[in-house]
């Protein structure tokens, strides 16, 4: 009996001592925190959002009083109201309707000093808070053309309409531009019977070189993922390419696989009955100097590329290292509209390899998609500081731009390419070599007494002793493409960018030269 007495007491105690704490707990009061935070539904992407697209708008502040969303008027239209200039709503969705940039204003009325997520420190009871929205318009493209004359000024326009059959000369370039609505980020251009006839140029502007007799169409399709847009400009028969007595001229020679098949790129189609062995010739020079027998054992035009001559290769493998050269010596060779191909002697032969610039980094190898500010002085100061340098379409190996630099007398460059602000890098691997390549067009050597040269820095881990690429000696060509490449070995795995150096440091006259189509391969080497 005396032990169940002991057990009612100890639960009432409990109870009461509950009670108790309950009545603490009722009479503690916990001060509201005042802090300004404020979301929109594209804040991720820039509040930028397609005509007739809608934003949330999210007031999650804590400790607010009052607040005010003011929209322009005239813009939108508020989901759920009739008043789409104000709400006092936590969370709006708004409809833009209207092209542009608009301002959304928030005005807030806290209950005490309020802090904000640009400080530690609270300030004041208003707040008042601006988001920019940009509305883009409906994405349109628009396709116009002009004809290239030969000598390289822009000519008539073309009629870009289904049917139209513009007469083009074999062997001529269309520079196409395009009149876009809606910002487009990506682009892709199909030119039937073009050389090219596939690019993502985003220039908005496009050489096309037509070497092939027929009657073509084309189309460019643009677009952007966020916000999406998408709109295609797409025409049937419009340009007709004629025969033409223009001069035939080969463009590259490239090897383009394993097997040492050397590709010649001619600027208009070869009759396939006139191709003759015997008609050229190839010499091969190791990086020893040492020369070594390469015989022609077919040479065919390209059953899909008609303007390409394949030729396959026999007696050595070919190695990056090598030096090849082709000749050819005029004999019945003609094209398709029978204009005899001139005589070229020793054109050097290059390998057709995977661009890592193009495929594993940003680096705008082709200068098509920077601006000259985009192209820094890395700061050596003295002679390396006397250039100047800027991007320009006076002159292209592809594409429609190039970089024109001049390096003054006694003077010299250093050169790289940055990015919003940060030197765009590369990825190389160690224990592999790379050929690192361009292409130069020079107009002015200077004092032709001295060999100012060009060399292509990697960073970090600089290899300081790369040679020349290229030297300008006193028979540099002047007034041609002309490629030019150099090979380095990497130790550490790392992204690398270039530092381009120029030399003109015992010129007594300025050089001048235009870049373009920097490429970086891995190479394969002759043991």
């Amino acid at each position: 009996m005396k032990a169940n007495f002991k057990i009612i007491l100890a639960t009432l105690a409990i109870i009461v001592g509950l009670n108790s704490c309950s009545d603490i707990y009722d009479t503690l009061q916990l001060n509201e925190a005042n802090s300004r935070i404020i979301v929109s539904s594209q804040m991720d992407y820039g509040n930028r959002i397609r005509l007739g697209g809608e934003e949330t708008f999210a007031d999650v502040s804590s400790g607010v009083e009052s607040r005010l969303w003011t929209f322009p008027e005239g813009v939108v239209d508020i989901a759920g109201s009739d008043n789409d200039v104000t709400s006092t709503e936590q969370n709006v969705k708004a409809t833009f309707n209207v092209v542009g940039k608009h301002n959304v204003t928030l005005k807030q009325v806290f209950k005490g000093d309020a802090y904000t997520t640009e400080g530690t420190s609270a300030s004041g009871k208003e707040k008042d808070t601006t988001i920019i929205v940009t509305v883009l318009a409906p994405m349109k493209v628009q396709v116009k053309a002009n004809y290239v004359n030969p000598d390289g000024t822009v000519g008539a326009e073309l009629n870009i309409a289904n049917g139209a059959k513009n007469q083009v000369l074999a062997g001529r370039t269309i520079r196409y531009s395009l009149v876009t609505e809606g910002e487009p980020q990506d682009f892709k251009w199909t030119m039937e019977g073009g050389d090219p006839a596939n690019s993502q140029a985003i220039t908005g502007v496009l050489d096309v070189r037509y070497k092939k007799l027929g009657t073509y169409g084309l189309s460019v399709a643009v677009s952007s993922v966020r916000p999406f847009g998408e709109a295609i400009a797409a025409f049937t028969d419009v340009l007709t390419v004629v025969p033409s007595t223009d001069p035939v001229t080969m463009d590259a020679a490239q090897i383009i696989d394993d097997k040492g098949t050397i590709a010649l790129n001619f600027s208009r189609e070869i009759n396939e009955s006139t191709v003759k062995i015997n008609d050229f010739s190839l010499s091969l020079t190791t990086s020893k100097g040492t020369s070594i027998p390469l015989s022609i054992a077919s040479a065919a035009v390209d059953i899909t590329e008609g303007n390409i001559v394949n030729i396959k290769t026999y007696g050595s493998t070919l190695y990056d290292d090598d030096k090849i050269l082709i000749s050819y010596t005029k004999g019945s060779l003609t094209t398709a509209d029978a204009v005899a191909v001139s005589t070229f002697t020793e054109v050097p032969v290059v390998f057709k390899s995977e661009n890592i610039l193009e495929t594993k980094s940003n680096y705008d190898f082709g200068f098509e998609k920077s601006s000259s500010t985009d192209w820094v002085d890395l700061g050596w100061g003295g002679q390396w500081s006397n250039y100047t340098s800027s991007i320009t379409t006076a002159k292209a190996h592809s594409g429609t731009k190039s970089i024109s630099v001049q390096m003054q007398a006694k003077g010299g460059m250093i050169l790289g390419y940055k990015a919003s602000g940060s030197l765009v890098t590369f990825p190389l691997t160690a224990g592999k070599t790379y050929a690192m390549g361009s292409w130069i067009y020079v107009t002015e050597l200077g004092d032709k007494l001295s060999t100012p040269d060009l060399r292509f820095y990697i960073n970090p881990n600089t290899d300081w002793g790369i040679g020349p690429n290229p030297g300008f000696s006193a028979n540099f060509e002047v007034g041609k493409w002309v490629y030019t490449s150099a090979l380095v070995k990497i130790n550490t795995t790392a992204n690398y960018n270039f530092m381009i150096r120029g030399d003109n440091g015992v010129n007594s006259a300025a050089i001048k030269f235009y870049l373009d189509d920097i490429t970086v391969s891995e190479a394969k080497l002759r043991p």
